[in-house]
């Protein structure tokens, strides 16, 4: 692996074969550049969705999708 871009919680590594290995806490995941940037994309677009479902209802209820019971 070459570099590591973000130390800390979060790393992204690039290899010396091209992967990106995406670290978070003790999870890696490892994608193909394409595959990582649709990968952000759609976390960046769930995440602002989540952000404004926060400012319409009450926390515990935009926590809980439909369909997935809270456990």
């Amino acid at each position: 692996m070459t570099s590591t871009l973000n130390p800390g919680k979060t790393m992204l590594t690039v290899c010396t074969c091209g992967k990106l290995h995406f670290t978070y806490g003790p999870i890696t995941v490892r994608f193909e550049p394409d595959q990582f940037l649709a990968f952000a994309a759609g976390v960046a677009a769930l995440s602002a969705q989540f952000r404004q479902s926060m400012g319409l209802r009450h926390p515990a209820e935009a926590s809980t999708a439909e369909g997935h019971p809270c456990h």
